[in-house]
C-alpha cells in the first residue's frame, strides 16, 4: 500500500507530462502553420519547427527513459536505435532527393524547405509515438 501511494504522485505527473507536451506540441504546429501563412523565407519556419521538435523528442525520451524500469529502458533504447536507423535512412532519401531536384529546379530553398518539412512531420510521429509510450506505461 506503501508503494502504491509513493508511485501514486509520480505517475500522476507523468500524465500531467504527457499532456503538457501534448499541448506544446500543438503550440509548436500552430506557430509553424502561422509562420508559413505568411509565406515570407518558408525554409526558415520549416528548420526552426525541425529544430523544435527535435529537441521536444529529445526531451521526450529523456523523461520517459528515467522513468522505466531497467527492462523498460532496455527495450525503449533498442527502438529508439531502429528508430534512428530508419530516420537516418530516409532522411538520406529525403537530401539525395533534395540534390537532384535542385539540380533541375531554380526553386532550392523551396525543395529544402518541403524535404525539411518531411523531416519535422517524420520526428513528430516519433514524438507522439512516445508520447503514447508515456500514457501506457503510467496508465498500468
Amino acid at each position: 500500500m506503501k508503494k502504491v501511494l509513493f508511485f501514486l504522485p509520480l505517475l500522476l505527473c507523468l500524465k500531467s507530462f504527457a499532456q503538457t507536451k501534448q499541448a506544446v506540441i500543438d503550440s509548436l504546429e500552430s506557430n509553424y502553420q502561422r509562420c508559413l501563412s505568411k509565406s515570407q523565407y518558408m525554409y526558415g519556419c520549416a528548420l526552426e519547427y525541425y529544430r523544435q521538435m527535435d529537441s521536444m523528442m529529445d526531451n521526450i525520451y529523456r523523461q520517459l527513459y528515467t522513468s522505466l524500469d531497467t527492462n523498460r529502458r532496455r527495450s525503449l533504447k533498442v527502438e529508439q536505435v531502429q528508430w534512428e536507423e530508419k530516420k537516418e535512412a530516409y532522411f538520406k532519401l529525403l537530401d539525395t532527393r533534395v540534390e537532384k531536384l535542385h539540380k533541375k529546379t531554380m526553386a532550392g530553398l523551396d525543395d529544402q524547405a518541403i524535404s525539411t518539412d518531411h523531416k519535422a512531420a517524420y520526428i513528430k510521429d516519433r514524438v507522439n509515438a512516445l508520447l503514447v509510450n508515456y500514457r501506457h506505461y503510467t496508465a498500468g
